[in-house]
């Protein structure tokens, strides 16, 4: 079945200002289109839509800040986010759980928070420690579509901003939504209306990264952090919200 030109026009719109602003700041673009998705289609074919679209905007933007990944973060990472992601789709076809999004949005917001405190303050985190980071980023990556805010916080102790952040951020989520394409296509939500729907937005996803990209290299590193920091509160928000 073809959708209405009209959803696709406004999704197309969304997936543009939410991949715009996942250019800029490494991610946010989940937190942003994802309740649309909801709203306009339902949870059954908004995940495996913004899966396919992440699929291409980070790529997008893995692509446009390839020279400064940090592969020893993104090694670590993927150890633990790609089986645990193919594992976490599959136990969301099984039973979708509401509560798991309001408890990763009160982890975002206790993560900014300690960061601010006297014993977050400068605190670092191990190379290895990524692996964990890694395995709930893909449980959150399987459950909610939206990988990208729980490892930001992480990223940033660890020391990256600005391009590096970006890409390896990119990178990572690229990594956590191949695993869920078989997963989805085996149990039949790749359906015509779902791959027309997030063709259009995956267009729109690498005007958008390419966008975003060109506004980044203009942000001073201070500046990266507050955006990023305000990103990640207003999506504990919304995934509270949500929920």
């Amino acid at each position: 079945m073809m959708p209405d030109p009209v959803t696709i026009a406004i999704l197309a719109g969304i997936s543009l200002l939410a991949f715009t602003v996942a250019g800029l700041a490494g991610f946010g673009s989940g937190v942003i289109a994802l309740p649309v998705l909801v709203w306009m289609l339902g949870p059954r074919e908004a995940v495996p839509i913004i899966t396919l679209v992440q699929l291409v905007g980070s790529a997008s933007r893995t692509g446009l800040n390839w020279k400064e990944i940090s592969w020893p973060v993104l090694k670590w990472s993927a150890l633990g986010s790609t089986p645990i992601s193919a594992l976490a789709s599959y136990l969301f076809v099984v039973t979708p759980a509401p509560i798991f999004t309001r408890l990763l949005g009160l982890l975002l917001l206790v993560l900014v928070a300690q960061r601010h405190t006297q014993w977050g303050r400068g605190r670092s985190i191990k190379l290895r420690s990524f692996v964990l980071v890694g395995g709930a980023n893909g449980l959150a990556s399987g459950y909610l579509g939206t990988p990208g805010p729980l490892a930001a916080p992480f990223h940033l102790a660890y020391g990256l901003t600005g391009a590096a952040f970006v890409g390896t951020t990119a990178a990572g989520v690229l990594l956590t939504q191949l695993p869920k394409i078989p997963v989805f296509a085996s149990n039949a939500l790749l359906g015509t209306q779902v791959l027309y729907i997030a063709a259009a937005m995956g267009v729109m996803a690498f005007a958008g990264s390419v966008v975003g990209k060109r506004i980044s290299g203009k942000v001073s590193d201070r500046w990266f952090l507050i955006g990023v920091e305000t990103l990640l509160v207003l999506s504990g928000i919304a995934l509270i919200v949500q929920g």
